[in-house]
């Protein structure tokens, strides 16, 4: 069985690129042109938070955000859209089918497509809907339905194909499922939902394949993701709008700077306590900026962190049949005080502007840890393209 899920993974990987893009999240505000130049990605990612729009925040026929995919498009880059449907932050139930409340979700919906519908090569039906729907929707009702699988398909039968059947001038965007995310966790792989939301991707034609997100620990956790899904959807493609060592990061928040003698070396050759904590570290760079040199030379101290891991992660894409990755690019959020319990999410962009100070013309320094390897996979996926 596992001899021909790797030969269905080959046949798949041998007829698409592993394409490279950049990711700007749930916030297309951000997106900037400028930036994008001075990377080689075609590809933009973005999924908006579809209740900004719903609760009134945001207007879909004028939200900045949504104009700036329409400009990027125009300004030749391919885009992946979706929404996040954050039901769980709202406490909300998923709405009935044909629900009052279904129909104002997706009219809105309904009315950011009608803006940026032809703006779109990528349409994703979701984000990360395990993490973001209640639990009781992630199992089957009294009628047997899921009801986050029964709503994944009705937001592609009642709002995209309707759309795109009325605009025959638009060209229809490939459809994924997803993104599903930790699906090396055990906890994951036993949801209703999940088993659901993968068999919709692999029996309806209507989509083009699933979405999953890998931020990991290890790259066993990697390919743990990739065999599970493969061994439900053999063929199909795969995109992974999101990676990172994020776990990673977290399980070493509270090590000491001089946890070995590179880590003393560091400290003293940049002036730091040895015991200070990375957290604490972490802390001082989001609120002061530290040098590119000690930026890299923190993580160059660390016997745990991967220098590329880019490019294994490129080698599980190439290998598992994966269309298409997006990487953060820029920053959104660095919290001034990371808690020893707390996220890393500003060391991932390939622009950490929270982190770093700016170059000497005011522009963003590039993130020394990944850029060249960034850059490599993402012109390697461009010739594959071509």
């Amino acid at each position: 069985m596992t001899k021909w899920i790797l030969l269905a993974c080959a046949a798949c990987a041998s007829a698409t690129a592993q394409e490279v893009g950049a990711n700007f999240n749930h916030d297309p505000e951000i997106i900037d042109i400028s930036l994008l130049k001075r990377v080689p990605v075609d590809w933009i990612r973005t999924t908006p938070y579809i209740f900004e729009y719903i609760q009134g925040e945001k207007r879909p026929d004028s939200g900045e955000g949504l104009g700036n995919v329409i400009r990027a498009h125009q300004a030749g880059y391919k885009i992946a859209f979706g929404f996040r449907w954050d039901f769980r932050k709202f406490g909300l139930r998923i709405p009935q089918p044909g629900s009052a409340e279904e129909k104002e979700y997706f009219g809105v919906a309904r009315q950011i497509l009608e803006r940026v519908g032809p703006s779109i090569e990528i349409f994703k039906l979701g984000n990360e809907p395990t993490l973001e729907t209640m639990d009781a929707d992630m199992q089957p009702d009294t009628s047997g339905a899921v009801p986050l699988v029964r709503f994944t398909q009705r937001l592609l039968t009642e709002v995209v194909e309707p759309c795109y059947r009325a605009h025959p001038g638009w060209k229809r965007p490939a459809i994924y499922v997803g993104s599903l995310p930790a699906l090396f966790e055990p906890r994951m792989q036993k949801l209703p939902a999940v088993a659901g939301l993968i068999e919709l991707a692999q029996s309806n034609p209507a989509i083009e394949g699933l979405s999953i997100h890998l931020h990991i620990e290890t790259e066993q956790d990697m390919r743990e993701s990739f065999e599970f899904v493969r061994h439900r959807m053999p063929a199909k493609p795969i995109i992974v709008p999101e990676f990172s060592l994020h776990r990673l990061y977290v399980k070493h928040l509270k090590d000491p700077l001089g946890a070995d003698q590179a880590g003393r070396e560091f400290a003293a050759r940049f002036h730091r306590d040895p015991e200070m904590r990375l957290h604490q570290w972490y802390s001082l760079a989001n609120q002061h900026k530290v040098s590119t040199e000690e930026w890299s030379a923190m993580f160059a101290s660390r016997n745990w962190f991967p220098p590329h891991f880019m490019l294994t992660y490129y080698r599980y894409f190439e290998r598992y049949g994966v269309r298409l990755a997006t990487y953060g690019f820029v920053s959104q959020y660095a919290p001034p005080v990371v808690p020893p319990n707390g996220s890393a999410w500003f060391i991932n962009p390939i622009f950490p502007a929270k982190s770093l100070p700016p170059n000497a013309d005011g522009s963003l320094t590039p993130n020394p840890l990944w850029m060249d390897d960034f850059v490599a996979i993402v012109n390697k996926g461009r010739a594959k393209g071509k």
